[in-house]
């Protein structure tokens, strides 16, 4: 390049870049590639070799260049702009940060630096880091909207749910007509459990957008949630005939309205189902409901419905890893010996007002705390994340490398009052109650039944067991979350459920009377005294509300809504028998856990 005068060396360059602007890569690569030893324009020089691997999807040869860029020229803040960006993209997460901090540092009053460092430090779960971020970029850019919209989410996520509030709240301010804004005011409303602001700020969505079909469905998800049948139903039609051929929309429909469900609805339901181009969790989505709608006419359509539905989610999610379940089962039963027992079994908070309800879905455990949430001196929480949250974060709180659950071998008196103190202020947090008893419906904490004994040694254990059989058609035709890939499988739903036993019998033997069977089956026969014997068991005086708790207008947010806004009925007990035909690899999957 000797004799080439700056000058020039920026027109060759702007050259090259319009080559490359205009899709000519070929022409461009060249003159770039004459540039890369120029002193002045090497490192852009490279940038632009970069971005014409990174178009042809060569990403490891544009980060090869990008580094030759930032060798070049240290202190260029769109040399390590782009490398943080492209390492990135290639989920490269920790080698782009100090890029990106590099970049911040050079150019410190950028705030769109700062906004990309917070995304950037929130996708490494830095997330107290990722706040900071986005609080200097906010400084320099108040009204930004996107650094504005992940701040609130980062807020959320660090559990500060009423500082991620006010700030959807400025969003909504700024931008009254876009839905974003109430969208995210009413999710951090619904995960603290107030239901009702969550259903004034759909309302007030819907008003000042109308014309978004997400508002729409979000209002009438919570009025479903709430008991209004007829609210949800004109709601969830709206979402359709505003978009009319969405997936969720059409499925909570369906699942709403079932046999009520109108011929041209099947026909555009069925046509999705059974259509392969269509995306699976389409076809799985929309399935669901489609069983639901068909399953009081003709059960056979219904369950065939339900297999498409179900292989199609296993083939958006993949197969369920049965070797896992059984190691987990395994590692838990070891951790948790008579001996640890022993030695922490007085340890932990003897606060009594906890009531942990579990065992496997469509067991009755919705039905069981609505019964006890009908009390005056019980309060329902509904399914609470809180105590897998604890699993996972007690390593850290023990100060051990040890993952959960080994990590009980060091655990102790301190760590376990601490992780009680953690619990219960979340539900303080949530929704504070003056209550004699808070009740926890999450199934699946039967996994974490063991640490619930330690860290609240006079809490109430109720283990809702149901005839298998049924539970587990039950939940094969549910459109269960995606972290429940046992549901999709009858053979799948066999195995998860004597594993779920063996976990059980190991509880049984460790906790003795700790832990209050409640059969599913007795409790539908003879209500009034299976209901006496719950009230009982947590240790309340008796009250005749208990007998009306379908009349408790409380939330519920499962799959039983409507069941358990009716009187108790035994028409659910041998529902399996509708399908005995379909059910083969359950039957051999359960094997002598299914009854005689």
């Amino acid at each position: 390049m000797n004799g080439i005068s700056i000058e020039e060396s920026r027109r060759n360059l702007d050259v090259a870049f319009r080559e490359l602007k205009a899709g000519r890569l070929n022409e461009a690569r060249v003159a770039f590639t004459r540039l890369c030893n120029d002193p002045g324009c090497g490192a852009d020089a490279y940038r632009g070799l970069a971005a014409i691997c990174w178009r042809q999807g060569q990403m490891a040869t544009a980060i090869e260049y990008l580094r030759q860029a930032v060798s070049l020229a240290p202190d260029h803040p769109d040399a390590h702009a782009d490398l943080a960006f492209v390492l990135m993209a290639a989920r490269q997460l920790a080698a782009a940060l100090p890029h990106m901090e590099r970049l911040v540092a050079l150019q410190p009053h950028n705030p769109d630096a700062w906004h990309n460092l917070g995304k950037l430090l929130g996708d490494l779960r830095e997330l107290e880091s990722a706040r900071q971020a986005f609080e200097r970029s906010l400084q320099l850019a108040p009204d930004r909207r996107p650094t504005l919209v992940t701040y609130a989410r980062t807020l959320a996520a660090c559990g500060d749910d009423e500082g991620a509030e006010r700030i959807w709240e400025r969003i909504i301010a700024l931008q009254p007509n876009i839905a974003e804004g109430y969208q995210g005011l009413a999710e951090v409303q619904f995960a603290r459990g107030h239901l009702h602001r969550c259903l004034e700020t759909y309302r007030r969505g819907v008003q000042a957008v109308p014309d978004s079909p997400e508002m729409h469905m979000g209002l009438a998800q919570l009025t479903e949630d709430l008991g209004d049948r007829e609210g949800a139903e004109r709601s969830f039609r709206q979402a359709l005939a505003l978009r009319p051929d969405w997936p969720i929309a059409l499925e909570g429909l369906l699942t709403l309205i079932r046999d009520r469900a109108e011929p041209e609805l099947l026909t555009r339901a069925r046509a999705i189902v059974e259509d392969p181009r269509r995306p699976p969790q389409d076809r799985a989505n929309v399935g669901f409901g489609l069983g639901k709608a068909l399953d009081a006419r003709d059960p056979d359509a219904a369950f065939a419905i339900w297999t498409l539905a179900n292989r199609a989610r296993r083939e958006q999610i993949g197969p369920y890893d049965r070797d896992r379940l059984t190691r987990r089962i395994d590692r838990t039963i070891a951790a948790f010996s008579d001996a640890q027992y022993e030695r922490l079994r007085n340890a932990g908070d003897p606060d009594p007002r906890p009531v942990f309800v579990i065992g496997m879905p469509r067991s009755g455990t919705t039905l069981v705390e609505q019964i006890i949430a009908a009390h005056p001196q019980a309060h329902g929480y509904g399914e609470l994340p809180e105590i897998g949250r604890i699993a996972r974060e007690l390593p850290r709180r023990a100060g051990s490398i040890q993952k959960w659950p080994e990590v009980l071998s060091v655990v102790d008196e301190q760590v376990l009052k601490s992780a009680a103190a953690d619990y219960l202020a979340n539900l303080v947090r949530r929704e504070p109650s003056s209550a004699m008893r808070w009740i926890d419906k999450a199934p699946l904490n039967f996994f974490y039944a063991g640490l619930i004994a330690l860290m609240f040694p006079r809490a109430t254990i109720i283990w809702c067991r149901r005839d298998p059989r049924d539970v587990c058609v039950s939940i094969y035709g549910e459109n269960f979350s995606l972290d429940q890939g046992f549901a999709t499988d009858l053979a799948d739903l066999g195995y998860f459920y004597r594993e779920h036993m063996r976990l059980m019998r190991h509880w049984c033997r460790l906790f003795g009377e700790r832990i209050y069977e409640c059969v599913y089956e007795d409790l539908v026969a003879a209500p009034e005294a299976g209901t006496r014997r719950l009230i009982d068991v947590v240790g309340l005086p008796w009250d005749d509300a208990c007998l009306a708790f379908h009349r408790n207008d409380r939330a519920v947010l499962t799959p039983s809504r409507w069941q358990v806004r009716q009187p108790m009925y035994a028409q659910s007990v041998g529902r399996w028998r509708r399908y005995a035909r379909h059910i083969g690899p359950l039957l051999e999957a359960l094997g002598d856990e299914a009854p005689a």
